[in-house]
């Protein structure tokens, strides 16, 4: 590092042209503090800029005529803006109010700038022909007012028809983010290469194309296309992530069929007796599933199977078989789930189911410390223990299992792809079996797990508790709270889902404000704890035990919870803003009651300002109970993109594929992605480098790419 401060790096790129790796402080108007605050969005380089897209869009090409200046409405305006005025605001000695006049042929409109920050004073162009974009608002005069328009000075000449809003820092600003990124489209461009080779890319824009289309939409441009990320710049860089997807997922599936593996082919009296011994008789779909995983195992490759199957439809039991299947034929399994009362859940659980049997289980967590873990560390290396439930635990280094020949993998969703790797690293050739409830339809899950074997349980046990979903609005919350006490004084639990944490955007939904009005209000009395995606586990663990033992009998959270433990005194679940979320998350949040004998009931209220296809939306929670109703409902209404984007947060690093609205995108990208990986089946070639490279970002998925790359 020189004494200036700047690295030599830096300092190279500065002297040439700007590369797609140049960092931000090679670029003029970026400091270090700019630097930082944009490094904390995940902007670091000027690549990263050229594919932070915009936000949303805003359009300057049409003047609004006079009729339509009326309040709520968002107006281009053109007039004479007469002197700016400005002053502090009370109890701020940084913070002013700007107001003006502008004239509008007859009409006089007040412009009104509150909270105008320091760097802003004078800037304002009071006495010039201007352009004025805002909200129209009522003003306490009985007229009319534009609050914290922007203004557009016409001696500059005509505005951008459609400009790019960001999301950035505020000492950032939008007009430098959008010039930075003017510029680092200009000097990059030409190194910007997408994963479709250019003989088959057909009418899909090129990636540089593309990005140059978001950014500087033309003026002829849809304007709804490109606010809903629909446009064909959107488009193109959707499917030219989702051919890399494939791309990846068919490299994987040609390569996991070679790989030997543990073939589990030994006679079958263990699992016989489980499923003997069972209280209940086996789903359909579960007796099915079990012949699937049974096949597999007695093979000699590999199994990657997934076990999809909705809240309460017992893919548990069917993974307790597939490990005695294990255990019986002479070697061992694991099981990791994502929390530590889940592990411990599935411990006690197959200790229950399985006890009789006489294999030696243990559960290995990071509360299991001292000589208690020392002694089970020594049993899995000698294989003295058969089974093992924990969390992220089992993967650390010390861990070694003499004989693992399954890995199961509980909501594999939760955990990044480098620790299934490190999973199946226990035992190297080690069956995987993964588990999910994330409700997905089975044509779109084909295509998000195309490498994978799929089983699917469809069929929910005899005799689940029904779940009775209520939508409400706001201004019915009375009504709610009354259910909610009567459920509480019933001896029952509750939990009670709000979108906010502390300091968001809505501080009166966010877990703390909630927690300590129910507890001054309606809920006086009752034992209320909260629990938010920013505590560490051992808090969330914490206050999911406190609930389950009933220290605590209302759970004040966000959306956290929707992967939880079994609570069967959990007899209503409140969801607020409900409007904000998926139907499948919904789904899975639902599922949080209705574990005990006792009727549960979901309540969904939506915010007062949720419009009526919001509304629309959520009354098909009651009529679709099971996850499969669901996941077709939700990829009707919000598109593939969406279920398969979200649902993968943190395990597939996809940023665009939730802009896909149409089913048969995907299957288009899987069909040339296999076409492709037929033709050149190591992307050795020169039409193949962006190709190559993108596969080589699809590294997190834990895949074994081989010579690729």
């Amino acid at each position: 590092m020189r004494p200036d401060g700047l690295s030599e790096a830096v300092l190279g790129h500065k002297r040439g042209a700007l590369q797609i790796d140049s960092p931000l402080a090679a670029m003029a108007g970026i400091g270090p503090k700019r630097a930082a605050a944009l490094e904390a969005r995940g902007i670091v380089t000027a690549g990263d800029l050229v594919f932070h897209l915009p936000a949303r869009y805003q359009d300057w090409r049409e003047r609004t005529p006079p009729d339509d200046l009326r309040a709520g409405n968002i107006v281009v305006v053109e007039g004479d803006l007469g002197k700016i005025s400005e002053r502090p605001m009370r109890g701020s000695r940084w913070r002013r109010l700007a107001s003006g006049w502008l004239t509008v042929g007859e009409m006089r409109i007040r412009v009104v700038w509150f909270n105008l920050p320091a760097y802003m004073r004078g800037y304002l162009p009071g006495g010039e022909r201007v352009l004025v974009r805002g909200r129209v608002a009522a003003g306490l005069d009985g007229g009319i007012e534009i609050v914290q328009p922007e203004l557009h000075p016409l001696s500059d000449g005509e505005p951008k028809a459609i400009r790019p809003v960001y999301r950035v820092p505020s000492i950032v600003g939008q007009r430098l983010f959008a010039s930075l990124v003017a510029r680092a489209l200009a000097e990059t461009g030409s190194s910007i290469r997408g994963a479709i080779p250019d003989e088959v890319r057909s009418e899909v824009p090129a990636v540089r194309d593309a990005l140059g289309y978001i950014h500087d939409p033309p003026p002829d441009a849809d304007f709804d296309a490109l606010a809903n990320g629909e446009s064909r710049g959107h488009l193109a860089l959707a499917f030219d992530e989702l051919f890399a997807f494939e791309l990846a997922l068919s490299i994987e599936r040609i390569r996991s069929a070679r790989r030997s593996g543990i073939a589990l082919a030994g006679f079958r009296s263990l699992s016989a007796r489980m499923t003997e011994d069972l209280p209940f008789v086996l789903t359909g779909s579960q007796s099915r599933a079990i012949e699937e995983i049974g096949a597999d195992l007695a093979r000699p490759n590999q199994m990657n199977r997934m076990l999809m199957g909705d809240v309460g439809s017992g893919k548990t039991i069917v993974a307790f078989w597939a490990m005695i299947r294990a255990v019986e034929c002479g070697h061992q399994a694991a099981m990791m789930a994502p929390t530590e009362l889940l592990a411990e859940q599935h411990y006690r659980g197959f200790a229950r189911v399985c006890g009789r049997l006489g294999v030696k289980s243990a559960i290995l967590t990071g509360s299991v410390t001292g000589a208690a873990r020392s002694e089970i560390l020594r049993e899995l290396s000698t294989g003295e223990t058969g089974v093992v439930f924990g969390t992220h635990a089992l993967i650390q280094e010390r861990v070694r299992m003499r004989g693992l020949a399954l890995g199961v993998i509980d909501e594999q969703h939760r955990f990044g792809v480098f620790d299934r790797a490190k999973m199946k690293a226990l035992g190297p050739k080690a069956n995987l079996l993964m588990m999910t409830a994330t409700p997905i339809p089975r044509s779109l899950a084909m295509s998000l797990f195309a490498n994978l074997d799929v089983s699917f349980l469809d069929e929910l046990p005899a005799g689940r508790t029904p779940i009775a979903t209520e939508i409400h609005t706001e201004d019915d919350i009375a009504r709610v709270h009354e259910e909610l006490r009567a459920e509480i004084d019933g001896g029952g639990r509750a939990y009670y889902v709000v979108p906010f944490i502390e300091g968001d955007e809505d501080e009166a939904k966010s877990v703390s404000a909630t927690a300590a009005r129910l507890k001054k209000g309606v809920l006086h009395g009752a034992r209320i704890g909260t629990m938010h995606g920013r505590m560490v586990t051992s808090e969330k663990d914490r206050a999911m035990r406190e609930f389950r033992d009933g220290a605590i009998n209302v759970l004040v959270c966000t959306t956290v919870v929707e992967v939880g433990i079994d609570v069967p005194e959990a007899t209503i679940i409140v969801v607020v803003a409900a409007e904000r979320y998926g139907l499948a998350q919904l789904h899975q949040l639902r599922g949080r009651v209705g574990r005990g004998e006792k009727p549960s009931r979901c309540c969904l209220v939506a915010s007062s300002d949720a419009d009526e296809p919001a509304l629309e939306r959520l009354a098909v929670m009651r009529e679709s109970m099971t996850g499969a109703e669901v996941a077709e409902a939700d990829l009707r209404l919000r598109g593939p993109g969406d279920l398969l984007g979200a649902r993968q947060t943190g395990a597939l690093p996809l940023r665009f594929v939730h802009l896909i609205r149409d089913h048969r995108t995907i299957e288009r990208a899987r069909k040339l992605a296999d076409d492709w990986i037929r033709r050149d089946p190591s992307l050795a070639s020169r039409e193949s480098e962006g190709a190559r490279a993108a596969v080589r970002k699809m590294l997190a998925l834990g895949f074994s790419l081989g010579d690729v790359g």
